[in-house]
């Protein structure tokens, strides 16, 4: 298991520029857990597993999906700020999903992970962890299953829902829904006042 560590600020995708094509997804159930970290090179760190399901539109053949993109649902200063003791990891591959190759059902499409400090292309100028498709002969569809992990320092949150924090891209198409369960804790490194946070939780959990 090779180890990538980056510094990064995570903040919720919140808006999606007009000008890129976008759309609800049939469906998208995704959940991310927590438990302590035993993986070689990540001992006492905190693991992350995201796993779910998405059934999209208008996947065109050739074109699969590219991208899985996951907020983690309130802005984290502290991945980003070097002055903060607080790192983020991803294992090589960082995940599995199911696909197609030739027409016929795989389940070995591969995905690398890393943090986008700063936005991601046109798509938004929040921070989120990507997980993109290894080039492979089995490549995603409109449907499937997957299992991405990264790690970090950080603890977990309890459970909460956190609304529009999955983001899939295909082509020039996209189609986001609600990550469920924990994320790591910001909240020690937002140095803003005790409204603003209540605030920022709510519009991040609720909306």
């Amino acid at each position: 298991m090779s180890r990538i560590v980056t510094a990064s600020v995570f903040a919720v995708l919140l808006l999606l520029p007009a000008a890129l094509s976008a759309q609800s997804c049939d469906a998208l159930e995704f959940t991310v857990s927590a438990e302590p970290s035993t993986d070689p090179g990540f001992e006492g760190w905190y693991k992350y597993t995201v796993s779910g399901y998405w059934a999209v539109s208008g996947v065109e053949e050739g074109g699969g999906l590219s991208n899985f993109l996951f907020s983690l649902g309130m802005e984290c200063p502290c991945l980003c700020d070097p002055d903060y003791d607080a790192e983020i990891g991803f294992p090589a591959p960082a995940g599995t999903s199911t696909g197609e190759y030739d027409d016929a059902p795989c389940d070995n499409v591969e995905y690398i992970g890393e943090a986008e400090c700063g936005g991601y292309e046109d798509i938004t100028t929040d921070d989120v962890i990507k997980f993109e498709v290894l080039a492979g002969e089995c490549e995603p569809v409109d449907s499937g299953t997957g299992t991405w992990v990264f790690y970090s320092t950080l603890p977990p949150l309890d459970d909460a829902v956190y609304g529009n924090a999955v983001m899939i891209k295909y082509g020039e198409m996209t189609c986001w829904g609600d990550l469920s369960g924990q994320l790591p804790d910001c909240w020690d490194c937002i140095s803003v006042g005790t409204s603003e946070q209540s605030w920022g939780a709510t519009k991040t959990i609720y909306r």
